[in-house]
């Protein structure tokens, strides 16, 4: 039996495990509702409700907005993401970055490291590296988007110093003992990308590659919303995995059938239905389906299509996690 690290790499680099691994972002409110209120440590949280890996959000970088939140020791996501504050030129010289060289700054990763590094999980941390978000809202969608027709230096400026910041981060936390990454970078609507493929392949893909090229550790790419018209695009990035494949605009049994072979598929739960509005009984049977389409020959990590939410339904969670272990299981039922 492999332990729960073990298998979450079996997985990223496209192996079979002993079983189909689990883990995603889990909201507070309904962690302890989970937990019946008892209060746990992260590995003892994980542990409960058969999760694999377990994670840290500190080293996000900042948002210039309104509401924007800082990264490092304090950090916390804002309460609500308002107006940007990066309108012209003038206004870079207010994107002041905690300094990535500095030691203490990575106390918070070394002191999650030394906790929970023989507990057996898979540990790894949740970043924003690319500086796609980060850019959109420090700016604001509307002028992001005139921006990129009218004064596209100024977006390149911004991404630049994202990219110069978290080429730092990158390099040093995956000295500490982690063992892979979560890239954050929500750029897609259900409709499609919130750029065309053209200024995707222009101005994002260059920026996101001088990063990417720095992972020496598994990595995860991570947008909400259909990727479709840039996937191959993405997958020059050389990521292990991408996540979380949102269901109704991104079909997984698709997915997997052009790009198992490439790259492993993260999530894909309903989050719109099934694990909030529906019965454990449809949770069952789309679990059950999603290992049959992805599962097969390993490649496949099971979790929500976004994150285990405050408003999912509580029973539809376990039954989430009774049926990965009842049906995700190798070799599985229909091989």
């Amino acid at each position: 039996m492999m332990t729960s690290r073990q298998r979450v790499l079996a997985a990223l680099h496209l192996e079979e495990p002993d079983k189909v691994p689990f883990m995603d972002y889990v909201n507070d409110g309904i962690r302890n509702e989970l937990m019946q209120g008892e209060a746990s440590d992260e590995a003892e949280f994980a542990k409960t409700i058969k999760m694999d890996a377990i994670y840290f959000l500190d080293y996000c970088a900042p948002l210039f907005c309104e509401g924007g939140a800082s990264a490092g020791a304090d950090n916390s996501e804002p309460d609500f993401i308002g107006e940007g504050k990066i309108k012209t030129e003038k206004d870079l010289a207010m994107m002041v970055f905690p300094d990535p060289h500095k030691e203490s700054f990575y106390d918070n990763a070394k002191k999650f490291v030394e906790q929970y590094g023989d507990s057996d999980l898979a540990l790894y941390a949740g970043i924003r590296p690319f500086g796609i978000f980060n850019t959109i809202f420090s700016m604001g969608m509307v002028d992001f988007s005139y921006a990129l027709y009218e004064n596209r230096k100024l977006v390149d400026d911004i991404m630049d110093k994202y990219v110069e910041w978290n080429s730092v981060v990158v390099e040093k936390l995956q000295t500490l003992g982690i063992d892979f990454f979560m890239c954050y970078n929500d750029m897609a609507f259900r409709s499609g990308p919130m750029v065309s493929p053209q200024i995707f392949r222009e101005v994002f893909l260059p920026k996101m590659k001088v990063v990417a090229d720095l992972f020496k550790l598994p990595w995860v790419f991570h947008s909400d919303g259909n990727l479709t018209p840039v996937f191959d695009d993405l997958l020059t990035l050389g990521m292990n995995g991408i996540n979380p494949i949102e269901p109704k605009v991104m079909d997984m049994k698709t997915v997997k059938e052009e790009y198992g072979d490439r790259i492993c598929l993260w999530g894909n739960i309903d989050l719109s239905y099934t694990l909030t509005r529906g019965t454990p009984e449809e949770v069952e049977a789309e679990v059950k389906q999603r290992i049959k389409e992805a599962g097969k020959g390993g490649g496949y990590i099971l979790a929500s299509a976004n994150s285990i939410t405050d408003y999912c339904k509580v029973e539809n969670v376990w039954a989430m996690i009774n049926a990965k272990e009842k049906y995700g299981k190798y070799p599985l039922l229909d091989d």
